[in-house]
C-alpha cells in the first residue's frame, strides 16, 4: 500500500511538472503573440493623396490635411526667374510660422488646377491635400500607367498623372485623385503653381502599349 502511495505521489509529481512546462511555454508563445500583433498595429506607410481633403482607404487615418503647392510656374521666356525647386509639397492648413521674414529669392505657390480635364468647373479651382497613413503596411507606391495595383497590394486611390506645361518650369509629376476636390474660395485665376493633364507621346516611348497623347492613369498602392 505505502508503495503504491509513493507511485501516485510521484506520478502527480510528474504530471504538475509537466502541466506547468506547458503553461510557461503558452504563456511565452502568448506574449510573442501579442508583440507580434503590437508590432502590426504599430506598422504602416505613409503616402500624399493629391486634390482630396482627407484619406478614404481601408485602414488608413489621415495624418493632415492642407495645401498642394509648389514653385511660381513661369519660366524663360515669361519670366527671368531661372530655377527653383521642381517637387509639389502637401502644406498642412493648421502651420507652426515662424516670424522671420525672407528677401523672396525662393517662394512656395498655392497650386491651381489650369484644365477642366479634372472635373466641370475645375480651371483656375486651388487644390487641396492630405497626408495618409495606411496601417499594417510597410510600403507604398505611386504606380504611373495604371488605375489598378498589381497583385498583393492594397488600392489606396486611383486618378490622372499631372505636372507644369512643358512650356514653364519643371514640377514632379503627381497622382491626382479621380474624383478631385477643390478649396473653398479658390476659383480666383491667381495661377502660382499650375496642374496639367499629363499624357505620353509615341517616339522613344513604345506605341504600344501606350497611345499617342492619351492621359496616363495613375495609382497609389500599399502592401
Amino acid at each position: 500500500m505505502e508503495r503504491m502511495y509513493q507511485l501516485l505521489k510521484r506520478e502527480m509529481i510528474d504530471m504538475n511538472t509537466t502541466l506547468s512546462t506547458a503553461l510557461s511555454e503558452e504563456k511565452a508563445k502568448t506574449e510573442n503573440l501579442q508583440r507580434t500583433l503590437q508590432k502590426v498595429s504599430d506598422s504602416g506607410s505613409t503616402y500624399v493623396r493629391w486634390g482630396r481633403k482627407q484619406c478614404s482607404g481601408t485602414d488608413t487615418e489621415t495624418i493632415y490635411t492642407g495645401f498642394t503647392a509648389g514653385q511660381f510656374y513661369e519660366g524663360p521666356p515669361l519670366s527671368s526667374r531661372y530655377g527653383g525647386p521642381s517637387n509639389i509639397l502637401c502644406l498642412p492648413n493648421n502651420p507652426e510660422t515662424s516670424n522671420r521674414t525672407t528677401v523672396g529669392r525662393s517662394l512656395i505657390y498655392g497650386t491651381e488646377y489650369e484644365e477642366t480635364f479634372f472635373g466641370a468647373g475645375a480651371a483656375d479651382e486651388d487644390a487641396p491635400c492630405a497626408v495618409c497613413r495606411s496601417h499594417y503596411t510597410y510600403a507604398s507606391i505611386m504606380i504611373p500607367g495604371r488605375k489598378s495595383c498589381y497583385s498583393g497590394w492594397k488600392l489606396e486611390y486611383h486618378g490622372y498623372l499631372a505636372s507644369n506645361n512643358y512650356g514653364y518650369k519643371a514640377s514632379s509629376y503627381i497622382c491626382v485623385d479621380n474624383n478631385p476636390e477643390f478649396l473653398q474660395g479658390g476659383k480666383s485665376n491667381q495661377n502660382g503653381n499650375l496642374l496639367y493633364a499629363t499624357g505620353t507621346k509615341c517616339g522613344s516611348l513604345p506605341c504600344p502599349p501606350y497611345d499617342d497623347h492619351f492621359a496616363v492613369y495613375c495609382v497609389v498602392c500599399s502592401k
